[in-house]
C-alpha cells in the first residue's frame, strides 16, 4: 500500500507574507497556464492542425474551376486556308482578337483510400499536439508547483535562522553579565559575538536564497501573491507503485502522444499503397470561344466524362516510398517504446523519492525533538556551571541544523509528492486545474484573467 505520509502536517506557518496579492497553489497554476507562452505556442500548433484536418477532408469534395481569357490571336490552319482559297480572305493568317471561358467540375470517386489515409493522418497528428499541450501544461503546473514550496520553505528558514540569531543575542548577552559579574571571561564574550556574527550572515543567506526563489517564483506565474497558503496533496494519488505504473502508461500525454504518432505513421503507410491503385475522377464542363483558331463567331462545347489514371510505371518512386512509410512506423513505435520507459522511470523515481524521504523524515523528527532537549538542558547546566560555553553554543547550532534538516525534508516529501502526480499524468486533473482553451487535458475551460 501506499505510505501514511500522504498528508503531512507541516510545522512552519500556512501563510507567509509576499507583495502583493493572495494566491493559492491552484490559483497560481491556473494563472500561469492562462500566459505562459509555451503553452500558448503549443495550444496555437494544435488549433492549426485542425485546418489541417479540413484540408485533408476537401479531397472528398468536388471542385470546381472557372477560366476566362481575352487577347490577341493570329491563326494559319485548314479554317483559314479554306476561307482564303475561297476567296473569302485576304490572306492564309487569321488575326482575331480571340474570347474564351470554360466551367468545369471534377469529383474524385476512387483514389487508392488516399484521401481517407490522409484524414485519419492529420486527425492523429492534431490528437499528438493536442496531447503535447497537455504535456507542457502538466510540466508547467509542477514547476510552479515547486517554485510555491520553495518560496514557503525558504521563508522557513529564514524565520529559523532569525530565531538563531536571537537565541545567540540572548547568549552574548548572558555571557556580558556573567562577565560583570566575574564568572566569565573575554574569550567567553569573543567566542559567543564570534558565533553571533556566523549566525547572523546565515540570516542573510537564508534572505537572499528567499529573494532569489520569489524571482523564480514570478518569472513563472508573472505575480508575486500577498500570501502563500500551504498547500495539500489532492486525492487520487495512486495506492501503489503498480497502480502508479499502470495509470501512467495509460493517460499520461507523453504516452498519448506516442500512440497518435504510430497511428499517423500507420496512415502515411496506408496512402502510401495508393500509387499502385488507378484513379477514377467524374468530369463535367462547359467551354465557350468566340473568334478562335481562326473562326468568326461563336463555339459551344459540354463534355460529361469518367477519367481514369493509372500509373504503371514512374521509376521505383512509389515502391521506396512504401518501403519508407513502413520503416517510418517501426521508427514510431520504438520512440513509443522509448517514451514508456522514461514515464515508468519517472514513476519509479518519484515513487522512490517518497518513500524513502518519509522514511527519512521520522528519525530527524525525533533527531530536532531530541537537540531541542539537549539544548534546554544545556542551557539549564551551564547556568550553574557544569557545561561550558562551546557545549552552550554547539546544542544550539546542532538544534539549528537538525530544524533546518527537517524543514528541507519535509518540503521536498511535499513536493515530490506532487511530482508522482505528474509523473503519471493526473497532475492536472487531481489538482482540478484549468485551461483558457478547449483541450484533450481532462480539464475544465475558463476565460485568461
Amino acid at each position: 500500500m501506499f505510505p501514511t505520509f500522504l498528508k503531512v502536517s507541516l510545522l512552519s506557518a500556512a501563510v507567509l507574507t509576499a507583495n502583493t496579492r493572495a494566491d493559492t497553489l491552484l490559483d497560481s497554476i491556473n494563472q500561469t497556464l492562462a500566459t505562459n507562452p509555451e503553452i500558448l505556442i503549443r495550444t496555437t500548433e494544435a488549433d492549426a492542425r485542425m485546418d489541417e484536418i479540413t484540408q485533408a477532408k476537401a479531397g472528398y469534395l468536388p471542385s470546381v474551376d472557372l477560366t476566362a481569357g481575352i487577347g490577341y490571336e493570329n491563326s494559319r490552319n485548314s479554317t483559314t486556308i479554306g476561307a482564303f482559297n475561297a476567296g473569302d480572305a485576304d490572306s492564309k493568317d487569321q488575326e482575331r482578337t480571340r474570347r474564351d471561358a470554360s466551367l468545369i467540375a471534377r469529383q474524385m470517386l476512387f483514389d487508392g483510400f488516399a484521401v481517407g489515409s490522409e484524414v485519419d493522418r492529420q486527425k492523429a497528428r492534431q490528437a499528438s499536439a493536442a496531447q503535447e499541450v497537455c504535456s507542457v501544461a502538466g510540466n508547467t503546473a509542477l514547476q510552479v508547483t515547486q517554485a510555491y514550496i520553495n518560496v514557503i520553505r525558504q521563508q522557513s528558514i529564514v524565520e529559523l535562522m532569525q530565531a538563531n540569531s536571537a537565541e545567540h543575542e540572548r547568549v552574548v548577552e548572558l555571557i556580558e553579565k556573567q562577565g560583570r559579574k566575574g564568572r566569565s571571561n573575554e574569550a567567553d564574550v569573543a567566542q559567543a559575538q564570534s558565533r553571533l556574527v556566523l549566525a547572523r550572515a546565515n540570516e542573510i543567506s537564508a534572505e537572499s536564497v528567499l529573494r532569489d526563489v520569489k524571482t523564480q517564483y514570478q518569472r513563472l506565474v508573472g505575480n508575486l501573491p500577498a500570501s502563500y497558503t500551504l498547500p495539500e496533496v489532492p486525492a487520487g494519488t495512486p495506492a501503489s507503485l503498480e497502480a502508479a505504473l499502470k495509470l501512467g502508461t495509460e493517460i499520461h500525454p507523453v504516452m498519448k502522444l506516442a500512440s497518435a504518432d504510430v497511428q499517423a505513421a500507420e496512415a502515411q503507410y496506408e496512402a502510401s499503397k495508393s500509387a499502385f491503385m488507378p484513379r477514377l475522377e467524374l468530369e463535367m464542363g462547359a467551354n465557350w470561344d468566340t473568334d478562335a483558331n481562326g473562326g468568326k463567331g461563336d463555339t459551344y462545347s459540354h463534355v460529361a466524362k469518367l477519367n481514369m489514371t493509372y500509373n504503371l510505371y514512374n521509376g521505383g518512386g512509389d515502391k521506396a516510398r512504401r518501403s519508407q512509410t513502413t520503416k517510418l512506423v517501426n521508427e514510431a513505435m520504438e520512440v513509443r517504446n522509448r517514451a514508456r520507459r522514461q514515464v515508468e522511470e519517472e514513476i519509479r523515481l518519484a515513487w522512490v523519492a517518497i518513500d524513502y524521504g518519509s522514511r527519512r523524515l521520522r528519525p530527524l523528527e525525533e533527531h530536532v525533538v531530541q537537540a531541542s532537549k539537549s539544548r534546554e538542558l544545556y542551557d539549564k547546566q551551564f547556568l550553574i556551571g557544569n557545561r561550558t560555553l562551546i557545549d552552550l553554543l554547539d546544542s544550539q547550532n546542532e538544534y539549528t541544523s537538525a530544524r533546518q534538516s527537517e524543514i528541507n525534508a519535509r518540503y521536498d516529501l511535499l513536493f515530490n509528492q506532487f511530482r508522482l502526480l505528474n509523473s503519471t499524468g493526473s497532475l492536472l486533473t487531481a489538482m482540478d486545474a484549468s485551461l483558457p482553451v478547449e483541450n484533450d487535458c481532462g480539464v475544465k475551460v475558463v476565460a485568461a484573467r
